[in-house]
């Protein structure tokens, strides 16, 4: 059915790694003379079917000894829709990008899918700049195999559920719906203040939802299904900060702790009654993320 697998691509907000296409345009941006000045910098890396604008707050953290890089999605901000995310290529980019700047601190910061990629980022920059401090800041996470795909059936009962409660089947209108759920988790059904502030976030943002053009979400999403978080103990050193929705309805947070649990001194923060979607829900995560950015 059309209706829920376009629902389902957009749901998933997280990616993964298929072959990319070589020779187009470097996915990072950043300003090359404010890089070539910098001791140290940051990488920005947003979710599936995401714009890097939902992480310009960390422009505020730019200074003259520290720049802010963002890493572009295929279909997003100048990067050609038919190329795929690759999470290793990724993570090899940005590892590159830490050794021709001899940068000494890379403060990484992911949402979702971007989390993996930053997660993966960090094992590479590890390894090849093991003097380089690196850390990590994850934002609703995705999980490993086989967490991707039970995240899909989750979100296909969702939608079904979204589409009862709308009495439509027309895709934006039931898309528009569950986002109030991946947002603020069941509380939007079933506490009249939550399901408030859920009304309000879709009305704030309906003319920024959209709907992925064919194909784009699969290109950005099946290799996740694959990514199982190799080698965890090269994180080793770095220092991982993890902030999820108490509620998040795609990657549930017990799940997510227990992932957590098995990285190298890694902290979860939990935030209550918010869900996947915690960058538009609860934007003090940007006041938590800039102190640590710019902490000694």
């Amino acid at each position: 059915m059309r209706v829920a697998a376009l629902l389902l691509m957009a749901f998933l907000i997280s990616a993964c790694a298929v072959p990319e296409q070589r020779g187009g345009p470097d996915p990072l941006q950043f300003d090359a003379t404010a890089m070539e000045g910098a001791n140290s910098a940051v990488v920005a890396i947003p979710g599936a079917l995401t714009s890097i604008r939902v992480l310009f707050p960390l422009d505020a953290v730019a200074s003259r000894n520290r720049a802010v890089a963002y890493y572009r999605l295929p279909g997003y901000d100048g990067r050609p829709e038919e190329e795929w995310v690759d999470i290793d290529r990724a993570a090899q980019r940005i590892a590159r990008l830490v050794q021709e700047n001899g940068l000494v601190r890379i403060d990484l910061v992911g949402h979702s899918t971007g989390a993996v990629i930053a997660i993966e980022a960090a094992k590479v920059i590890r390894q090849t700049s093991p003097n380089t401090k690196v850390h990590l800041h994850a934002i609703s996470t995705a999980l490993p195999a086989p967490q991707p795909v039970l995240a899909g059936v989750r979100g296909a009962a969702g939608t079904v559920a979204a589409a009862a409660r709308a009495g439509s089947l027309k895709p934006r209108v039931v898309w528009l719906e569950y986002y109030r759920r991946l947002a603020y988790g069941p509380g939007a059904e079933t506490d009249p203040q939550v399901a408030q502030a859920a009304d309000a976030l879709v009305a704030a943002n309906d003319d920024r939802i959209t709907l992925p053009s064919r194909g784009l979400g699969r290109r950005h999403t099946r290799a996740l299904r694959q990514w199982r978080n190799k080698n965890p103990e090269r994180l080793s050193g770095a220092q991982l900060d993890f902030y999820h929705g108490a509620v998040d309805p795609v990657f549930p947070p017990r799940i997510t702790a227990r992932f957590v649990d098995t990285l190298p001194g890694a902290k979860l923060h939990l935030i209550a009654k918010n869900g996947h979607l915690l960058l538009l829900t609860y934007p003090q995560v940007w006041d938590r993320i800039i102190a640590e950015i710019r902490s000694p």
